[in-house]
């Protein structure tokens, strides 16, 4: 009696390798999963082990997918923008003068001229930039000045949605007719604050002057002469533009700059020129935009890992009703398993039967997660059946399709749904013969 059941350890392993490939052990295992008279309650759990794998990989599809295309929407209104690269001096330059550098004194050519590849850089801005205070009415906020070129702001004038009249900037005081310096601000921050083009503002300049009653903050009036829109809401509730010229008179400095913002032709080689440019100008220094809103991705990558984690347990939770099936079918099949060990299969033949049954189930799961997790994201690209704000170009998600969250998450599924099918699968290697026949129904 001690003989009867076979010891075939060293052999197990490549019987299971050899049954890998075999197609007979899936023809087995699909027989299993048809449902007898006395087994409905068996197909009814398989079913939802099915449905639970699909519906956790429809979720991750759904939601990784959904992640990426705001991710891909906030790059692409990075590209549109005019900040690449961002080249600032230090006080390592020559004329520099808290924050500021004479222009006269940086050679802004021979920066450029000094690059691998030049032609990369299609524009280089300079910037008279500074914090300052804005106020309309009663309504005070906080705000980024930038005093830009007339060419800089011609290219602002593509992302205008609103623009004042040449009468509106002339406004009459004393009997005289005064055109004030205009501003341009942001769809956000005329929203926040009431402004519409034509209304006066004024900004207060953190940087005190001396006057004869001591030091005074400087303020100065300017009039809205644009809004624009950029799709970037935070640039459009803190940033304003205006003439360099005007920016210059606000601060009182003549010939200054504060930075210069570079646009490249080829966005995603802005990391390799912000390398070149401060190897050439080691004195200054140069952010390209991944280290600019680096918090704003390192936040969207932890949101994905933990999105995916969390969603991963849905899939996990399923892979448990995989096990509950097939340690069901285990014990349901002991007479059938205990004749085909009495017929001379190994330990690892039998396994291999309930492995590929639990993968058939995980499989067909799986392939029917990726199908209906690529319809669900086709269908939130398409329609508006979630309403997005008015801050954002498209009404509809920015969902993106990449072969690679499928190919991924289909192969995390399958390892969750394989380890899953081991332990009953195992199990069943471990019947005895003599107790299925004996024992079995």
């Amino acid at each position: 009696m001690k003989n009867s059941t076979p010891v075939r350890s060293s052999t197990d392993e490549g019987a299971v390798r050899h049954l890998w490939l075999s197609p007979w052990a899936s023809w087995v295992g699909m027989r299993y999963l048809k449902s007898k008279k006395n087994s409905r309650f068996l197909s009814f759990i398989t079913i939802l082990s099915i449905c639970g794998v699909m519906l956790g990989v429809t979720s991750m599809i759904v939601v990784l997918s959904v992640m990426d295309g705001f991710e891909a929407e906030l790059k692409k209104r990075l590209i549109a923008s005019d900040l690449h690269v961002l080249i600032t001096p230090t006080s390592k330059v020559p004329g520099f003068d808290r924050g500021f550098v004479s222009q006269s004194a940086v050679n802004e050519k021979q920066i450029i001229s000094n690059l691998k590849d030049p032609a990369q850089v299609s524009s280089f801005w300079p910037i008279v930039g500074t914090e300052a205070i804005l106020k309309a009415g009663k309504k005070v906020t906080g705000a980024v000045v930038k005093g830009v070129t007339d060419e800089r702001l011609a290219r602002l004038q593509a992302q205008m949605i609103e623009t004042a009249d040449p009468q509106m900037l002339v406004h009459r005081e004393r009997g005289e007719n005064i055109r004030l310096p205009g501003v341009i601000v942001g769809q956000e921050l005329a929203f926040e604050m009431g402004l519409i083009p034509g209304d006066q503002v004024t900004l207060i300049s953190p940087t005190e002057t001396e006057g004869p009653m001591g030091s005074v903050p400087r303020m100065k009036r300017f009039v809205v002469e644009g809004i624009y829109r950029s799709g970037i809401p935070e640039q459009e509730l803190h940033t304003v533009f205006m003439r360099a010229q005007a920016a210059r008179s606000f601060l009182r400095r003549s010939d200054v700059v504060s930075y210069w913002e570079v646009t490249l032709r080829d966005f995603d080689k802005a990391a390799k020129t912000a390398r070149e440019i401060q190897l050439a100008a080691p004195a200054f220094r140069v952010q390209d935009w991944n280290e600019l809103n680096s918090h704003l991705f390192a936040s969207l990558r932890l949101e994905r890992i933990a999105m995916s984690i969390a969603l991963a347990f849905i899939v996990i939770v399923a892979s448990f009703n995989i096990v509950t099936t097939l340690t069901l079918m285990v014990l349901e099949k002991k007479r059938e398993i205990s004749i085909l060990k009495a017929m001379g299969a190994r330990h690892g033949q039998v396994a291999a039967i309930f492995l590929a049954e639990g993968l058939l189930i995980g499989g067909i799961g799986i392939a029917g997660g990726l199908g209906l997790g690529f319809i669900v994201s086709l269908v939130l690209r398409r329609y508006e059946f979630i309403q997005l704000p008015e801050i954002y170009y498209d009404r509809t998600l920015p969902v993106t399709f990449d072969p690679w969250y499928y190919a991924a998450i289909g192969i995390a599924a399958l390892v969750i749904v394989l380890i899953a099918c081991l332990y009953p699968s195992q199990r069943a290697a471990r019947l005895a013969p003599l107790d299925g026949i004996r024992f079995g129904s």
